[in-house]
């Protein structure tokens, strides 16, 4: 099933973000919702260190999200903080199983590198 930017796709999304981080007993909060350009984005705290978000939403009647993170003030996609072939391993897909990889190549990302250093 594919979440959409829906009552369901945002509680869907929200428990998928949360139950991702507190399966690896790493804290995580979402502390920001908005809607921008017809997508919903879940903003939050990983791990009380680093802040993405994931945005879910359509276009072209296609159901599409994706991750992005935060540097300084701005929100960055995959291909920005970790470079195109990387990047190609990311899912626009809005499933739940999409989505869980997405956050597993995240987590890989922020242990492989020291933002900020």
């Amino acid at each position: 099933m594919l979440l959409k930017n829906d009552i369901n796709g945002r509680n869907g999304l929200r428990q998928i973000i949360l139950k991702h981080y507190q399966e690896q007993s790493v804290p995580a909060t979402i502390f920001w919702e908005s809607e921008e350009h017809g997508f919903f984005n879940a903003h939050f705290l990983i791990g009380r260190k680093y802040v993405a978000r994931y945005g879910i939403g359509e276009d072209r009647s296609t159901a599409i999200g994706g991750v992005q993170l935060a540097i300084g003030p701005h929100y960055f996609s995959p291909e920005d903080f970790w470079g195109d072939e990387p990047a190609r391993r990311f899912s626009i897909e809005t499933s739940e199983e999409a989505i869980k990889r997405n956050l597993k190549l995240l987590d890989e990302f922020l242990r492989t590198r020291e933002i900020g250093k």
